[in-house]
């Protein structure tokens, strides 16, 4: 038993460090962020990816506009649950948003996964937001997640 006793507790001390984090994206515990910071180049950056469970929605890629009071109220107004709104809310307000730059949002998806990012391209009609999903998938869910991305675009 003594000569055990060495070899396991160093087996316990490398398993108490590879703990892994867990964005708690698929029940929308807590949402994913990439506080952006200032950049000299004129890119998007991503905010957060906010996901909750049954919070309704319809998916929309083309981003709107949520710089002030009235828009993020009304961009909130789709979803069933208050608590999608407060977790937008969380994201938003730990992040450093650059000078020069608007905040935007978009539902990008509905199901079972949840995207790991999103791609924000500029086309003619605005900003789109793609989301990039895992690349293995759920075998099973029970109910959808909705995942609103929000991101910091130039001017």
């Amino acid at each position: 038993m003594k000569h055990l006793l060495g070899p396991c507790l160093a087996v316990l001390i490398l398993l108490a460090g590879c703990g892994s984090e867990s964005s708690g994206a698929s029940d929308g515990s807590e949402p994913t962020s990439g506080a952006p910071t200032t950049s000299a180049s004129a890119e998007p950056q991503t905010v957060g990816i906010v996901s909750a469970t049954a919070a309704g929605g319809r998916v929309d890629l083309n981003a709107v506009p949520i710089d002030d009071d009235q828009s993020k109220q009304a961009f909130a107004a789709q979803f069933e649950q208050g608590a999608m709104y407060e977790r937008i809310m969380k994201v938003i307000g730990a992040a450093t948003i650059p000078e020069s730059y608007t905040l935007m949002a978009a539902v990008v998806a509905i199901g079972c996964d949840v995207p790991t990012s999103v791609t924000a391209t500029q086309k003619d009609e605005g900003w789109v937001l793609e989301p990039v999903m895992p690349g293995k998938t759920m075998q099973e869910c029970f109910a959808p997640v909705t995942s609103v991305a929000v991101v910091a675009v130039p001017d």
